[in-house]
Formats: structure tokens, C-alpha cells, sequence
């Protein structure tokens, strides 16, 4: 019993490690073109930026339903997955929009984000 117990820790290290280093580019590493999430607000904490080019991708699991500012350099589409009955829930997010507190809002939904809704 202790073994799997260690074995389960072990992997959730491994994992949250993986998910720091994706999140861990420095702010100067976001690209024109990019919409850049982070888990804090006032576009502090961990962050992750996503590229229009890249299609749907589903954010990294720290963002997920934990966004707590945003910056958009590009167009493109905040998307929330609800399972029963599977449907989606989006937001438009426009070249040059930002938002210094989006935790309260629909930054505490967010799932994955696309080129388009």
C-alpha cells in the first residue's frame, strides 16, 4: 500500500513539474500574434501563450478554469466544455483585448482556446 501511495506521488510531481516547465517561458517570450492566459491577475503567475496557427488546443492543466488575466495580440476564441449535455460555451477575444481580472468572470471557465468560435 505504501508503494503505490509513493508511486502515485512520484507521478503527480512528474506531472506538475511538466505543466510548471510549459508555463515557465518568460512574458518577454510571447510572440505577436500570440493570446497569452496567465493564472494570476494583472498578467502575473504562471502563463502559457497560445498562436492562432496552432488550431484548438486545450489549455495546460494550471490554466484550466483558473485564468486570471489575459492578453490577446491576435484574434481568437475562449472556449468552455460543458459535459452534460455536451455543448460549448465561448467568448470572442479580439486583437488588443485584454482583461487585468478574468477569474471572476469567464476566466475561471476557460477549457481551450481557437482560432475562431
Amino acid at each position: 500500500m505504501r508503494k503505490t501511495h509513493v508511486t502515485r506521488i512520484a507521478a503527480a510531481s512528474a506531472a506538475a513539474l511538466a505543466t510548471m516547465a510549459v508555463l515557465a517561458v518568460p512574458a518577454a517570450a510571447a510572440r505577436a500574434g500570440d493570446i497569452c492566459l496567465y493564472t494570476g491577475r494583472n498578467f502575473s503567475g504562471a502563463h502559457w501563450c497560445w498562436n492562432p496557427g496552432n488550431g484548438y488546443v486545450d489549455v495546460p492543466p494550471a490554466l484550466h478554469d483558473n485564468v486570471g488575466s489575459f492578453r490577446a495580440q491576435a484574434n481568437g476564441c475562449f472556449i468552455n466544455w460543458i459535459q452534460v449535455p455536451t455543448r460549448k460555451e465561448t467568448r470572442v477575444v479580439r486583437n488588443g483585448d485584454y482583461r487585468t481580472v478574468y477569474d471572476n468572470d469567464f476566466g475561471g471557465k476557460i477549457d481551450a482556446v481557437a482560432p475562431q468560435c
